[in-house]
């Protein structure tokens, strides 16, 4: 993917998760009790940077260190690895993004 393809891709607004999808990132979550942190920024009062999107911490001081999100009218998951040199990676399904993360779900 060139980076123009990823600014377009990492600029489309990020889609509001289901039920089901809040679920998974429960599960997930707690099957990895090696991950400090991870929410759902969902509040209008959030910072618009991670609003929507799954916000996860490795990091033992918590900062984030990855966010996941489904921009709005694609069928793909959208993982930023941050601090440092950002990564981009696409992956079909949500569970497929949070397992390159932790891979702790079936």
């Amino acid at each position: 993917m060139t980076n123009s393809e990823t600014d377009i891709l990492l600029r489309l607004p990020p889609r509001a998760l289901d039920p089901d999808e809040r679920s998974l990132v429960t599960e997930w979550l707690n099957l990895a009790p090696d991950v400090p942190s991870a929410y759902v920024s969902a509040r209008q009062a959030d910072d618009p940077v991670m609003y929507r999107r799954i916000v996860i911490s490795t990091s033992p001081d918590s900062r984030p260190t990855h966010t996941i999100h489904a921009p709005a009218g694609k069928r793909l998951w959208v993982r930023l690895t941050v601090g440092g040199e950002p990564v981009v990676e696409l992956f079909d399904s949500l569970a497929g993004a949070l397992n390159s993360i932790r891979p702790v779900l079936r």
